[in-house]
């Protein structure tokens, strides 16, 4: 019985960890998506506060890299779907963080990464404050899909 309880125990404790470990981590230069300069190579659903202020994008990946935006107007969720992990060009976790579904309207842009490996893309400080979640996918040099990590935005 006293095995059992220790059991339940790690399991539990293990529980709300999984989620965490699904979250896609940015790599710079690879598939990382930084929101006004916020720390690149993190994992996903950070908070980034930009009210009262433009707010960029950027992502990094190999030069011509197809790149792509995406914006929920949901907050993100870490490990929202959970995905098969990315192994070009290395073992890497790959889930989708931003909510995709019913009564979460999405947009999307596309763009390509410059000679420098950098896509970006800056729009103006609004004057309605709102939240919402960005998440970021490239066609990486093997040809796979790599989705960054997500962020929660404030502006």
């Amino acid at each position: 019985m006293r095995l059992f309880r220790t059991l339940a125990a790690l399991l539990l404790a293990a529980l709300p960890a999984a989620p965490l470990a699904a979250q896609t981590t940015g790599f710079p230069f690879v598939n990382d998506l930084t929101v006004n300069g916020s720390f690149p190579g993190s994992t996903s659903c950070n908070l980034v506060n930009s009210v009262g202020s433009p707010h960029t994008y950027q992502i990094t990946a190999a030069p011509s890299s197809p790149v792509f935006l995406f914006y929920s107007l949901c907050p993100c969720s870490g490990g929202f779907v959970p995905l098969p992990a990315a192994t070009c060009p290395f073992p890497m976790f790959q889930s989708i963080d931003v909510m995709i579904a019913a009564g979460c309207p999405t947009f999307s842009f596309g763009g390509i990464t410059n000679a420098a490996g950098v896509y970006s893309i800056t729009f103006p400080a609004s004057s309605a404050p709102f939240r919402f979640s960005v998440q970021g996918a490239v066609v990486g040099t093997c040809g796979a899909l790599l989705l960054t990590q997500a962020y929660d935005v404030w502006i």
